[in-house]
Formats: C-alpha cells, sequence, structure tokens
C-alpha cells in the first residue's frame, strides 16, 4: 500500500483571475442561469482562474521537477480582458459556462507556451488546443433549455473588464463533493512585480 504522501498529485498551472467587481458581476450572472433553470454549482469567485495546462495526477517526484522548470520562466505584466459568456461543449449540451479571455498582446498565449514547453521536458503534453477561458459554472442539467439559452444569449457580448496578471501558479486540485479545493503548490511573479 501507498504512503499517502506519495499518492499522486492531480494539478494544473493557471493564472488567478479574483477581482472584486468582476467577480460581482460573474455571481449574479451565476444567479441569474440557476434561476432561469441551469441546474449548475457556481464556481468560488476565490478559485476563478485561466488554465495554462491541466497535467492531472503525477508523482510527487514529478511535481518538485515542475516547481523547479516552472520557477525559471521569465515574463513581464500584462493586462488580459474579460468578455463574452459561452458553454461548453457546444450544441444541445450545457457541461460548463464560461467567460472568454481575450488576450490583444498575445502575452497570456506566450506565457502558455513557454508552460508547456517547459512541462514537455518531463513528457507532459497538453491535452487539447488551449482556448483561454474562466469556467463559472459545472452545469449538472437543464430544466428550462429555452429560458437558459435566451440568457445565455443576453450575455454573450458581455464586458466584464481587465485584468493584470502579473503571477502564475501551480495549484493542486482535490475533488471534493462540494467542489474542487485548490492550494498553491508554487507562485511564479513576473520579473516586474
Amino acid at each position: 500500500m501507498q504512503h499517502p504522501l506519495e499518492e499522486p498529485i492531480r494539478c494544473f498551472v493557471a493564472v488567478d483571475v479574483f477581482a472584486p467587481e468582476i467577480t460581482r458581476t460573474i455571481a449574479s450572472i451565476g444567479r441569474e442561469l440557476t434561476e432561469s433553470g441551469l441546474l449548475a454549482k457556481q464556481v468560488d469567485p476565490e478559485s476563478l482562474h485561466v488554465t495554462l495546462q491541466f497535467l492531472g495526477e503525477q508523482p510527487k517526484e514529478v511535481v518538485e521537477r515542475l516547481k523547479e522548470e516552472l520557477s525559471n520562466i521569465k515574463f513581464r505584466p500584462f493586462t488580459v480582458r474579460l468578455s463574452g459568456l459561452g458553454y461548453f461543449p457546444g450544441g444541445g449540451r450545457i457541461n460548463v459556462v464560461w467567460v472568454g479571455v481575450h488576450d490583444p498582446s498575445g502575452e497570456m498565449r506566450n506565457l502558455q507556451r513557454e508552460v508547456t514547453e517547459r512541462t514537455a521536458k518531463l513528457g507532459l503534453r497538453p491535452d487539447k488546443e488551449f482556448s483561454p477561458h474562466i469556467t463559472i459554472l459545472r452545469v449538472k442539467g437543464v430544466r428550462n433549455r429555452p429560458k437558459v439559452l435566451e440568457v445565455m444569449e443576453r450575455h454573450s457580448k458581455i464586458e466584464l473588464g481587465e485584468v493584470v496578471v502579473d503571477r502564475f501558479k501551480l495549484k493542486r486540485s482535490v475533488l471534493r463533493p462540494e467542489g474542487p479545493l485548490y492550494t498553491d503548490l508554487l507562485v511564479v511573479k513576473s520579473s516586474q512585480t
């Protein structure tokens, strides 16, 4: 039997997006969607983030090597704009509701590319194309699809504001019935923080 400390660590690399005025707006959109018939769990405002790369379950040794690789990444602070509302996977199914992340400078894409180059050295490759977004609701079901889609359409072009990115994190994710619990394993600050 494995020692508890040797259990794999479910982890990912992300940029936290915590701005009180933006999270208040996101919370009110979430409430409006659930009141219109979306059976969903709202993501905790302190947990809102853009995933740069999901790494899955990794042995402790790999996590330690990841910390070394990621801590060597150098980047300058940059700004992203949060706008638009949509859902995955699309068509008739709504599994996740998201807010779009627009990266006019291309710096987030550059940072994400550097992260994937570093993780590739350890044999870890992204499982899907990078599509910057913030998950705001995890959906269990839909009671009133026309009403839900009407609310989604009304907010599809919403402008939430800008966020300065001056750090990224290697985060641990522990899955729980009440929602995932995230803890920071590593914080990498920009070179001008």
